[in-house]
């Protein structure tokens, strides 16, 4: 009996501390209880439940789908339909943006800048980071003399000289090429854009060639860089008018230009390890005898520079002239027809799958 009684002892201790009831006719000592007043002290680690469902957080708001429009003149009305020419309440330009709210049929319900909605014909508008490309189609016709304006016949007098038009825009078919279409900007010998849109168009043909020195170029490190391509012949006479001398523009009331065939191309070279251009003799369209390769102030770099352009353009099926160093035509130019084409007016569409 007096060997149990320890044990027992023991035994009421171990259960008052796990919070079990002691045996009936057993004194324990109580463990004093957290007052209700008192906050019980915070433990170090937080519990698996706290660490594995943490607090939910805002979603962040999403950023709104824009869209843009790919005509000219898209009109945005109160309601879905083209019924009623009243229920026009405005116009997007050429590219200008509204936010996508959703779809209604054939049309697409937007929110313009200053918060007002409308609809817009679903087809004309497209993601407001789509590429667009101008689209033409190809046409032939007889040859018509460009100064009387007569039409052109073969040495028989009967048989008529045909000539086609299969203008694509160069970026479909040279996406890697650089682009600077400078009359379409201010940094021109005239100051002011005298192309509404830089879409370099070129005959399919002469494009073909194009993609030939592409190539080379690009083996040898360098990549061709367009300054101009088809020039329609109205920007034609706006450039004539100013520099006004048919030395470097042709006069358009007299002789076409191959940039009115579209079948010419003016360029340079960027160094692809430096992103720099190439070392050449003056400017673009530096309209002087500096230009021409009969100067004889060139340094020996751009000469060389000039010397490996024409090398491999004309090994290509282009010809240079004497007055431009940048100047390359097809050698089968003959075959194109002259156009006065409005760039703004063409076709603007995402790229079409062959």
């Amino acid at each position: 009996m007096r060997r149990l009684v320890p044990v027992l002892l023991a035994a009421a201790f171990l259960l008052a501390a796990c919070g079990a009831p002691a045996p009936r006719g057993q004194d324990v000592v109580d463990v004093p209880e957290t007052p209700a007043t008192m906050e019980p002290t915070p433990s170090a680690t937080p519990s698996p439940a706290a660490s594995e469902s943490p607090l939910p957080t805002a979603s962040p708001t999403p950023e709104p789908v824009m869209l843009k429009s790919r005509v000219n003149k898209l009109n945005v009305r109160s309601v879905p339909s083209a019924a009623d020419d009243t229920t026009i309440i405005g116009t997007l330009g050429y590219e200008e943006q509204v936010e996508f709210i959703g779809p209604d049929g054939d049309f697409t319900r937007v929110r313009l800048a200053d918060g007002t909605e409308g609809y817009c014909y679903t087809d004309y508008l497209v993601g407001a980071d789509v590429a667009l490309y101008a689209y033409l189609s190809p046409s032939t016709a007889q040859k018509v003399d460009n100064a009387t304006g007569a039409p052109v016949f073969e040495a028989d007098g009967v048989t008529p000289v045909m000539v086609k038009n299969e203008l694509i825009d160069l970026r479909l078919y040279l996406p890697d090429a650089a682009y600077e279409l400078l009359f379409a900007t201010e940094r021109n010998v005239t100051g002011a854009p005298i192309y509404p849109r830089a879409i370099p168009l070129l005959q399919k043909d002469t494009a073909v060639k194009l993609k030939k020195a592409f190539d080379l170029f690009k083996a040898d490190g360098y990549t061709l860089k367009i300054c101009d391509a088809y020039r329609p012949k109205s920007a034609q006479r706006i450039l004539y008018d100013i520099v006004q001398n048919r030395h470097w523009v042709a006069n358009p009331d007299t002789t076409a230009s191959n940039h009115n065939r579209g079948c010419a191309v003016d360029i340079t070279l960027v160094d692809d390890a430096t992103g720099e251009e190439l070392e050449f003799p003056t400017p673009m369209h530096t309209f002087s005898k500096e230009s021409a390769r009969t100067c004889k102030t060139w340094s020996e770099t751009a000469r060389a520079n000039v010397d490996y352009l024409t090398k491999i353009m004309k090994r290509c099926g282009f010809e240079e002239i004497e007055s431009e160093w940048w100047h390359y035509a097809d050698a089968e130019r003959a075959e194109f027809m002259t156009t006065d084409i409005d760039l703004a007016g063409l076709t603007m569409l995402p790229k079409q799958e062959d």
